[in-house]
């Protein structure tokens, strides 16, 4: 890495990504999920988004002529290229970073895609189901299940989309619930199981389908699956036999989305889980595939934010832009 200073990025922070993914083309973001957003996003200042960017938000662009230039003719990046977030980058004047198709963006973070790419990989961890009727969920809720069970939607992020029910038949409002959310798309119904560490590998596929891989990481959530800190493991933090399972299971992952179409950042989370009766752990080595950057992903690629693997990606995927850019009417 040089001493030179870094090129500067606009950025869009779209952290409701999942909601759009959901909606498709009818987004509409309410009052309460633009404040979270506003919110969480500050958590990526000086992590994902270098002190040299600009954060692009339609506060920026309404704050006058000056504020509004700030991003013009910049590389443009987004959490997630969604059709909303490429709009406000192109609002703001910069030149939006090549990005797949939202079609492609909503196949591969499908959570049953997730469930796909993971089926031939569990091992002695337990079987995900997807699920597309009311029917097909009653009767997978009856089945035995210590814990109770753990029902994903479609799309989520952050522990939304999601809900713990006991096995059995469900009450009014859990039915209600199912059924609202089976009209978003199918369900992923899995055991509720006790977590005892969590993992998580960040990557970068090429649109030739090259992988770059990140060194394994720790994670913590919260009990309801919101992120709240990475830390990279340090050397033999990691099983041996772990690391292999992982590094497996993020590269299949990302050979699943490339031959979808996708290309860019993503990452996995996977964890260690107790067995029924609480006594051994074993490794659910693919919990969930986000086809986007993630809050792990400058600390995952980078020995400090904004160096070595992490700043190169950054760099291959900008250099197309700043080509466009040059172009510009000063």
């Amino acid at each position: 890495m040089t001493s030179e200073s870094p090129t500067p990025r606009a950025w869009v922070l779209n952290l409701d990504a999942e909601h759009e993914l959901e909606a498709a083309r009818s987004y509409a973001p309410t009052l309460h999920l633009k404040q979270l957003v506003a919110r969480e996003r500050q958590r990526l200042i000086g992590q994902l988004v270098g002190p040299h960017d600009v954060l692009v938000t339609e506060e920026l662009l309404q704050g006058g002529r000056d504020a509004a230039r700030l991003a013009r003719g910049l590389p443009g990046f987004a959490w997630s290229p969604t059709p909303t977030a490429l709009a406000l980058l192109k609002r703001a004047g910069a030149i939006p970073i090549a990005a797949p198709p939202l079609e492609v963006l909503r196949s591969v973070n499908a959570r049953g895609f997730a469930a796909s790419v993971r089926a031939p990989l569990a091992g002695s961890s337990f079987a995900k189901h997807t699920v597309d009727s009311i029917d097909a969920a009653l009767t997978q809720l009856a089945k035995p299940a210590t814990d109770g069970w753990l029902v994903r939607r479609t799309f989520g992020a952050a522990g939304r989309g999601r809900r713990r029910l006991r096995a059995g038949l469900p009450t009014t409002d859990e039915r209600a619930w199912l059924a609202a959310s089976l009209r978003r798309g199918t369900l992923v119904i899995e055991p509720w199981v006790s977590v005892t560490v969590e993992y998580t590998r960040s990557a970068f596929v090429r649109p030739d389908g090259a992988i770059t891989i990140s060194p394994p990481c720790f994670q913590a959530t919260t009990e309801h699956g919101a992120w709240t800190r990475t830390e990279r493991a340090e050397l033999g933090g990691v099983s041996r036999e772990d690391d292999v399972r992982l590094e497996e299971a993020v590269a299949l992952a990302g050979a699943a989305i490339a031959r979808a179409g996708y290309f860019g950042p993503f990452g996995i989370d996977a964890y260690r889980h107790k067995l029924p009766g609480g006594v051994a752990s074993v490794l659910n080595p693919l919990s969930e595939i986000n086809a986007r950057f993630t809050m792990d992903w400058a600390t995952a690629m980078a020995a400090q934010p904004w160096d070595g693997e992490a700043r190169v990606r950054l760099d291959a995927l900008t250099a197309r832009s700043e080509t466009a850019a040059s172009s510009l009417p000063a």
